[in-house]
């Protein structure tokens, strides 16, 4: 790993709703970084899609990122559980943080502790300065892993489907990061939302994307929205391979995560 001239730029991909394409939007925004600066992707979802994604389906003998969160006796510095991908070269500039379903059991177990909401921070910290970019991948739910997640990032990106419990979870989604800043910690920058599964019939989208889209406009009217990621059984065969789209040469599907990774680009250049 080579030293970064500035701290890393942390992202956290967060929804309050499950099939948000909030680990798609992780993957995407991961590997499309990783050809402007060197990227950590940390798996902070103990379903460890993200992992599996990188090729790393069976982690039964390894150490993950729940160890990095233990109390001190037992606790490893993260980089003793960085890996490279399995399924595609990246020639170092991509990096994984793994997690499977082991994080679920380090919540319980951190719950108790003081300052529990940070614990994910504190583990990031001796990397910060070895990454351009670090991207978190969180859990679909409110928690104390969720905390984790949104606590240890510089920016939030809200991936949300195009429905109306897709609009909810943006919103409770917002409100959390609200709350939490109510209670004086310090939140991220919430960079924006994307609307994912937008659904199409040829050259006409559905009258619930429509709907969905307009709800979420008028409920968070002062947050960027980027543009939509349109439904295709091309996004699961990318995630399956672990590629983003724009590689696999879905530009086009990739719009809202070009536009994302400029916007990220652009943030950490003016910092």
């Amino acid at each position: 790993m080579s030293e970064s001239t500035k701290p890393a730029s942390v992202i956290t991909i967060s929804c309050l709703s499950g099939g948000s394409g909030k680990t798609t939007t992780c993957l995407n925004l991961a590997t499309m970084l990783s050809s402007k600066g060197k990227t950590l992707a940390v798996d902070f979802d103990p379903q460890g899609n993200l992992s599996q994604w990188l090729g790393w389906t069976d982690l039964s003998e390894d150490a993950t990122i729940a160890e990095t969160l233990m109390p001190s006796g037992d606790r490893l510095n993260i980089k003793e559980i960085i890996k490279p991908p399995k399924n595609e070269d990246r020639k170092g500039k991509l990096e994984l943080a793994p997690a499977d379903y082991s994080l679920s059991g380090a919540g319980d177990i951190i719950a108790p502790q003081p300052g529990r909401e940070r614990f994910l921070k504190r583990a990031l910290k001796p990397v910060l300065n070895l990454y351009d970019f670090i991207v978190i991948d969180s859990p679909p739910a409110k928690g104390i892993l969720t905390y984790n997640a949104l606590l240890a990032a510089d920016y939030l990106v809200i991936p949300t489907e195009c429905t109306n419990k897709g609009v909810m979870g943006a919103v409770n989604t917002v409100t959390l990061l609200k709350e939490l800043e109510d209670i004086d910690f310090i939140v991220p920058t919430i960079m924006g939302i994307i609307p994912t599964r937008d659904q199409w019939s040829g050259a006409n989208q559905t009258r619930m994307s429509k709907a969905a889209l307009t709800a979420l406009s008028s409920a968070l009217s002062e947050i960027q929205i980027f543009s939509s990621v349109r439904q295709s059984t091309i996004v699961q065969q990318t995630n399956y391979a672990g590629w983003s789209l724009a590689e696999a040469g879905e530009k086009s599907l990739a719009t809202a995560y070009t536009e994302v990774v400029n916007t990220i680009f652009k943030a950490r250049t003016n910092v």
